[in-house]
């Protein structure tokens, strides 16, 4: 998955060198701490910075879906409350930029399945991004992809500090 876009001001001047930090599930739906020895410490996480013209792209793998686990306070609760625990598939970010507000977010799949239910109330409208699947042979070549991938391009804008 090609992951791309824009870190903008509100005054929508792009910022050159924001720094975005990013993680996200393996194809299992599991992050790195969640499998410990399976998966390597650090794995799909990467620390990014954009470029003077604010842009940053980056090649993950697609996210899923994952549940809470199911033994702990959250997942006793969603239990009693009748509610599946699951998360939709999603990245999560970290973004910093000097004189800037930090921004911690995700970006979520619109088709996922629990993209209506998120077991944390998480997913709202601004947050979606279409995750579309790149089968053209020329864009294949043009990024210097091996076969079809899936495309994100999403912008975040971040605010004045106070």
């Amino acid at each position: 998955m090609l992951i791309k876009g824009r870190i903008l001001g509100t005054d929508g001047r792009t910022i050159a060198g924001a720094k975005i930090d990013v993680w996200q599930t393996n194809d299992d739906g599991f992050h790195d701490v969640h499998q410990k020895g399976i998966q390597p410490d650090f794995n799909l996480r990467g620390v990014f910075r954009t470029g003077e013209d604010g842009s940053y792209h980056f090649w993950g793998a697609k996210p899923r879906c994952y549940p809470f686990p199911g033994d702990g306070p959250v997942g006793k609760l969603l239990g009693a409350l009748g509610r599946h625990p699951f998360r939709p598939a999603h990245l999560h970010y970290i973004l910093e930029a000097d004189g800037l507000e930090t921004l911690v977010s995700h970006i979520f799949d619109p088709d996922d399945v629990y993209i209506d239910t998120d077991a944390v109330f998480g997913v709202k409208e601004s947050l979606l991004a279409k995750f579309e699947l790149i089968d053209d042979v020329t864009r294949i070549r043009e990024e210097g992809a091996e076969g079809p991938f899936y495309e994100v391009v999403h912008d975040f804008v971040l605010a004045p500090a106070h």
